[in-house]
């Protein structure tokens, strides 16, 4: 009889490992399907730095503004909330709401040509699809 229960509580101790082994190996495989891609060509870092950065940076005055979209921190978000920044993104340009027509008034320099438009468009989709889009 002893020998009966010393083998079940061995075998429930060693499925009990099993598993938390077995859990711990699965969270490392699916860890390594969710890598953050986030490259920016560089002609579309210049419209960046042209149009958008001087609002969307870790430096800048209005709250509002970086605390939406913040370029300087764009590389270090996981996967879905880049995902969701970059439709965000998409969005805003594709709609002429970015930049704002009121920062566009005071500095006409940096509005956004129809090309500018398209490249930033086209980025922010094809780095929305090589992170697993929406």
């Amino acid at each position: 009889m002893k020998n009966l229960f010393l083998v079940f509580t061995i075998s429930a101790i060693s499925l009990t490992i099993l598993s938390f082994t077995i859990k711990n190996n699965s969270k490392v495989l699916s860890g390594n399907t969710d890598v953050t891609v986030y490259e920016v060509p560089a002609d579309v870092q210049e419209i960046i730095d042209n149009s958008c950065y001087g609002c969307h940076n870790t430096d800048s005055e209005s709250t509002k503004s970086k605390m939406k979209l913040n370029f300087d921190d764009m590389s270090n978000l996981k996967q879905g909330k880049l995902v969701g920044k970059l439709h965000r993104i998409y969005n805003a340009v594709n709609d002429g709401d970015m930049p704002l027509k009121k920062f566009i008034d005071k500095y006409p320099d940096k509005k956004l040509s129809d090309s500018d438009t398209e490249k930033l468009k086209s980025w922010a989709n094809d780095l929305m699809n090589k992170n697993g889009g929406l």
